[in-house]
C-alpha cells in the first residue's frame, strides 16, 4: 500500500510545536520580549565588542571542534572581520514586534540606460528605510530585490515605493510580502517547519569553492558553521568574556541567549558570509504557481524544496504577483538540475531569473565597502507616522525628475 503523504499541519515545529497551515502573516507569541528588553543586552554587548574583541566568540569550542589554537581561531575571525568577509548579525522575528515584512521585485524596461540603472541603484544603496536588498546584473528578468520593515503598507507605498516607481526607467514594481521567512543567508529562520537556525552550506560547496580562491580555506568556514550551528545559543559566544567586558553577569547573559533565541523565537544572532567578496554569484529564482493552486498544495511544494541544503536564501509570498523567490550560489551549483527540480512540482508555472553579485544591505547593515559605510546601521521605524500625509505628491514630479534615462 503506497503511504500517503502528511500535510504539512501534522508537520512538527523542532522548537515550537505543531505550526498551522495556511501560516498567514504571524505566528503565536509566547511571551514575546521588546526589543529594548534586558534580556537583549547580551546580544548588543557581543556586536558592540566582537570587531576589537574576536575572544568574545567561543573560540574554546572553535578549538576543540576544529583541532586549532583559541589563538588561531581568534587570528582567522579578526582577519575575516576586517576584510569584510563576515559580519556578526541579528535577524529580528519583526512581525512579532509589530512590523510588517515586505519585500519588493523591480523590473526596468528594456531600454533603460547604464546612467537610469546606476541612478535607480545608488538611491536604493542610500535608503536608510530599505533595510535588505539585492542587485541584479543586467540581462536578468527582474533587476531588483528588496525589503522593508513596516508598520503598515500605506507608508511602504507612500514612503519608499512611490518615491522612484514613477521613473520612466522602471517596467514594474511587484510587492511580495512575506508569508513565511524559511533561510536567510544559509540559517533556517522562523518559519521553518525543521531545523529552526541550523547553517546550510554543503561540504562540496566548501570544497569546491576552496578550490576556486586562496582567500578563505575550510577551517575558515568551519569557524563559521562552527559558531551558526551552535548546539545552545549562548554557545556562540564566550559569556565570560562577554561578562569581563561589560561588567554584567555571565550566567544571566548565557540565559538571556538562550531565553530569546530558543523559547520566544525573538531573534537569531549569527555569522553572515558576505559572498560577494569572494567573487561569488547568486541567482535567484522568482516563482509563480498556476493561480488555481490551493494554499496548503502550494506550502507543500515550498517545504519540500526547502528541504534541500543549496539553497541559500528561501522567501515564501503572500498576496502577491508571485509566490516564492530562492537563491544559490551560481558557482557552486548546477543550475539546470535547480531548475529541473522547481519545475518538476506541476504547481509551478514560471521561473524569473536573475543574478547578483552583492546585497545593498542586510537587515539595514550596509554592506558596500568601498564607500567606508560597511556595517553601518539605521533601525528606521514608522510608529506613529502617516506617510501618506508626506509632502502630498510632489515626490511623484522629484522622482521623475531624477530619472537620467531621458
Amino acid at each position: 500500500m503506497a503511504k500517503t503523504k502528511k500535510p504539512i499541519s501534522s508537520v512538527t515545529d523542532s522548537c515550537a510545536g505543531p505550526t498551522p497551515v495556511p501560516k498567514g502573516y504571524n505566528r503565536t507569541e509566547p511571551g514575546i520580549i521588546g526589543m529594548n528588553a534586558d534580556q537583549m543586552v547580551a546580544y548588543n554587548i557581543a556586536k558592540s565588542f566582537c570587531n576589537v574583541y574576536p575572544e568574545v566568540f567561543n573560540l574554546p569550542l572553535l578549538a576543540k571542534k576544529l583541532n586549532i589554537t583559541a589563538e588561531e581561531a581568534g587570528t582567522r575571525i579578526r582577519r575575516m572581520l576586517a576584510k569584510h568577509e563576515i559580519m556578526l548579525v541579528n535577524n529580528p522575528q519583526v512581525n512579532v514586534s509589530g512590523y510588517g515584512l515586505f519585500y519588493w521585485v523591480v523590473k526596468l524596461k528594456a531600454d533603460a540606460s547604464p546612467e537610469a540603472r546606476a541612478a535607480l541603484t545608488k538611491w536604493f544603496q542610500e535608503n536608510d528605510q530599505i533595510c535588505t536588498g539585492y542587485p541584479m546584473m543586467a540581462g536578468g528578468e527582474f533587476d531588483y530585490f528588496n525589503g522593508n520593515h513596516m508598520r503598515n503598507l500605506d507608508n511602504l507605498i507612500s514612503g519608499v515605493l512611490d518615491k522612484f516607481r514613477y521613473r520612466d526607467c522602471i517596467e514594474w514594481v511587484h510587492l511580495c510580502p512575506i508569508r513565511r521567512l524559511i533561510r536567510e543567508s544559509h540559517v533556517n529562520q522562523f518559519d521553518c517547519h525543521a531545523d529552526f537556525r541550523h547553517y546550510f552550506f554543503p561540504a562540496e560547496q566548501v570544497t569546491k569553492l576552496c578550490r576556486m580562491q586562496k582567500e578563505m580555506d575550510a577551517i575558515d568556514f568551519g569557524i563559521i558553521e562552527t559558531l551558526n550551528n551552535y548546539e545552545h545559543p549562548h554557545e556562540m559566544f564566550d559569556v565570560s568574556v562577554l561578562a569581563r567586558l561589560s561588567g554584567l553577569d555571565a550566567d544571566k547573559m548565557a540565559k538571556d541567549f538562550d531565553y530569546t533565541v530558543e523559547q520566544v523565537r525573538c531573534q537569531v544572532p549569527m555569522i553572515y558570509f558576505n559572498y560577494a567578496s569572494l567573487g561569488l554569484k547568486m541567482r535567484f529564482f522568482l516563482v509563480d504557481f498556476f493561480p488555481s493552486t490551493l494554499t496548503d498544495a502550494g506550502e507543500q511544494v515550498i517545504d519540500e524544496l526547502a528541504s534541500r541544503p543549496e539553497w541559500v536564501n528561501i522567501f515564501d509570498f503572500g498576496d502577491a504577483q508571485h509566490n516564492i523567490i530562492l537563491s544559490a550560489y551560481d558557482d557552486l551549483n548546477d543550475m539546470d538540475e535547480l531548475r529541473q527540480l522547481i519545475r518538476s512540482h506541476s504547481e509551478v508555472m514560471s521561473i524569473r531569473e536573475a543574478v547578483s553579485d552583492h546585497q545593498f544591505r542586510r537587515w539595514t547593515c550596509r554592506l558596500d565597502a568601498d564607500s567606508g559605510m560597511w556595517e553601518e546601521c539605521v533601525m528606521t521605524d514608522d510608529l506613529f507616522v502617516d506617510r501618506t500625509l508626506e509632502d502630498d505628491f510632489s515626490h511623484i514630479v522629484a522622482s521623475r525628475e531624477e530619472d537620467t534615462s531621458r
